[in-house]
């Protein structure tokens, strides 16, 4: 019941009304985080956080960009991809974070 809950929510925080899946529509979630050193961002939403949630239809192309902070650079993907932006179908449920590495 709680995850049920959590997932109405999310699509509801994180879709515009258009987007809103209907009752029997099929979602996927996926949650980005930033480490240290900086932010990541959904290339649609153009808001830099330290984490976000994303629910869309499975198959889904995605966009995400990480962004350092002062002192720090990219280093990559926790799933070890390395491009930046990156975008990706959205198959099933995924987190992913990105990493960064101060500058020494």
């Amino acid at each position: 019941m709680k995850k049920l809950l959590l997932l109405s929510l999310l699509v509801l925080f994180n879709c515009s009304k258009e987007e809103l899946p209907d009752s029997n529509y099929a979602v996927v979630v996926l949650t980005a985080y930033a480490s240290e050193g900086g932010y990541v961002r959904s290339i649609k939403s153009n808001k830099g956080r330290l984490q976000f949630t994303i629910v869309r239809p499975p198959g889904s192309e995605i966009t995400i960009d990480a962004l350092p902070a002062d002192g720090y650079y990219f280093f990559g993907w926790s799933n070890g991809w390395i491009p930046n932006p990156l975008t990706f179908k959205l198959n099933s449920d995924m987190e992913i974070t990105a990493v960064f590495k101060q500058i020494k």
